[in-house]
């Protein structure tokens, strides 16, 4: 038997085997678009943290191209199908999550002093958007790559998203696929440029457009301002007076109740620790005092220096002298007592951080309902005294679904209402509308703290697995034309994707140096927030190691995610028409 010959139809066979077992596995997976979902989220996540020196992707663009791969590598066995509805669910979290976190910061820079960051955010907007449609128009670019663009060279994700609910209102059948398509490979194509441009004009080009030494500009910025740079959580506590007594035989305190002694002391003392026969009691008002406990008392410092009563023997046992130090951030009411405020530093606890509409205030500013106060000492005093004060800010870890669910009710709602002007629809969508939701939601959890809670770890999750799990869905839908949506748009895309990128931020540059009569260090600031772009306002800080730029950063930010996740829709629908 000729060897040649069996070994031709052994390669034949393995390669039929191959063929099958990868059309079964695709066919699979076109199937159960759940798993490859969770593919496209593993593998992102992955390529995301992956570092080009300080450069790094990210979990969205990672999670895109892992999508558009699957798709494009599955093509010939077939396309996935995903209801729609799913995509709108996650962007709907995605935008609600944004929105809700930065309510408090918009609706404050709205009332505060930093009108001017808030009219070069909008100037910003403006250039960005009068730009996008010249550019468009002038080279015939379709709907679906102005959404992609415009959220790529904006580093604007949330774009896509508004972008693609305006396109599905005014586009069908073929024409949407064919768009919701070009707005991913858009997106990819112009992201990079988007992050990296910004970054390296607002750290090293910027100042020296307009002539300035950005390194004076930083350490004349912060003379002037008096900024402090953040302190750790690590507080330092003084003025903590403990002594800790053993209860003998005939002590007057034995039967009676914490709250009776400390009623007796007129609240100059508290006993902040009961130890009885090697345990630590919890404590309460009613909790009887016993012979044989050691008692621990902290307060005014006089009263704890001289306090004596008989059958207390003084002990130095260091367990019974363990304060427990805590840092709470509370928020006063109408009926807060400002002479309890004035004496927190006798009583051993420190007001570490002021704040009102999350802006610190200083020691000389009056405090007034609804500031924020963040204390550091001894839980048992800060218990006390926040019963005179307000309230203990909800820093939990449950999520109020119902609050959640009936802000994205209203936000959709809103994103619904449509009208027309000069033959254009003009409309939030659900996108635009929950992050009105979101904005008016986490307004008001801000000035009510005690209920409708979304915690960090919560805030997290939405804003980056809902938007992955969106942008999974846009990637595996949208891949089995990624070459041909590719040969179309090419370099034409990238130059476009440059200039809506680099031409807003000049001309806002100028425009705050000139106009708004901003230094260089509130414009940079300023933009790394009107353009989103976190990674700018990371290269600044590390640059120039001050993190005095987060101070514009801040009402920058609230604006730009706000007004660049509107344009989606109105940019979309000028191009389609």
């Amino acid at each position: 038997m000729n060897i040649g010959l069996i070994s031709h139809e052994v390669l034949q066979i393995s390669q039929h085997i191959t063929i099958t077992v990868f059309s079964d596995i695709a066919r699979y997976l076109i199937a159960n678009p759940v798993i490859s979902i969770f593919i496209c989220l593993a593998l992102g996540y992955l390529i995301g943290k992956l570092k080009i020196k300080s450069f790094t992707i990210g979990a969205t663009v990672g999670t895109l191209l892992v999508g558009l791969l699957i798709s494009l590598v599955f093509k010939g066995v077939g396309t996935y199908e995903i209801d729609g509805t799913v995509k709108t669910i996650f962007f709907s979290l995605f935008i609600f999550a944004i929105g809700y976190e930065v309510g408090p910061s918009f609706f404050a820079s709205l009332k505060s002093s930093g009108l001017k960051i808030i009219i070069l955010s909008l100037f910003f907007a403006v250039v960005a958007f009068v730009v996008s449609i010249v550019l468009f128009k002038a080279f015939g670019i379709g709907a679906g790559e102005a959404g992609g663009i415009l959220a790529g060279s904006l580093t604007q994700s949330a774009i896509l998203g508004t972008a693609d609910s305006t396109m599905k209102g005014m586009l069908s059948g073929t024409e949407l696929k064919t768009a919701e398509s070009q707005m991913a490979i858009a997106y990819a194509l112009t992201y990079v440029f988007g992050t990296v441009g910004v970054v390296v004009f607002l750290k090293n080009g910027a100042a020296k457009l307009i002539g300035v030494n950005l390194t004076d500009t930083v350490k004349k910025k912060i003379d002037q301002t008096n900024f402090h740079e953040s302190s750790s959580d690590n507080t330092v506590v003084g003025n903590i007076k403990a002594r800790a007594f053993c209860i003998e035989n005939g002590a007057e305190f034995i039967g009676k109740t914490i709250g009776s002694v400390e009623e007796q002391y007129e609240d100059d003392l508290t006993i902040t620790q009961i130890i009885r026969k090697g345990k630590k009691v919890s404590l309460a008002p009613d909790v009887q005092l016993l012979e044989g406990d050691t008692v621990t008392i902290i307060g005014l410092l006089d009263a704890v220096l001289h306090f004596e009563a008989p059958g207390m023997k003084e002990t130095d046992d260091s367990e019974a002298l363990k304060l427990d130090v805590i840092k709470q951030e509370i928020i006063l009411t109408n009926h807060f007592s400002l002479d309890v405020i004035k004496h927190l530093s006798e009583n051993g606890i420190v007001i570490s951080e002021r704040k009102r509409n999350n802006n610190v205030l200083s020691e000389d500013q009056a405090l007034k309902a609804l500031d924020h106060l963040t204390l550091v000492g001894p839980k048992a005093l800060i218990t006390k005294v926040v019963k005179k004060l307000g309230y203990v800010k909800d820093t939990g870890t449950e999520t109020d679904v119902s609050f959640i669910s009936m802000g994205l009710v209203v936000g959709l709602l809103i994103g619904a209402i449509s009208f027309v002007v000069s033959g254009i629809p003009i409309t939030l969508g659900s996108g635009g509308g929950a992050l009105i939701g979101g904005l008016l939601f986490g307004y008001y959890q801000d000035k009510h703290s005690n209920f409708g809670l979304m915690p960090k770890a919560t805030r997290w999750f939405c804003k980056s697995v809902g938007l992955n799990l969106f942008i999974a869905i846009v990637g595996l839908t949208s891949g089995a034309s990624f070459l041909s949506a590719l040969q179309s748009m090419g370099v034409k895309v990238l130059l476009i994707g440059v200039l809506v990128t680099i031409l807003p931020h000049i001309a806002s540059v100028y425009f705050g140096k000139f106009v708004l009569k901003l230094d260089a260090v509130d414009i940079i600031g300023a933009l790394c927030g009107a353009g989103t772009c976190t990674a700018a306002l990371n290269g600044v800080v590390e640059e120039y190691e001050s993190s005095i730029f987060a101070v514009a950063y801040t009402p920058g930010y609230a604006m730009g995610n706000i007004l660049l996740t509107v344009l989606g829709p109105l940019v979309v629908a000028i191009c389609i028409h």
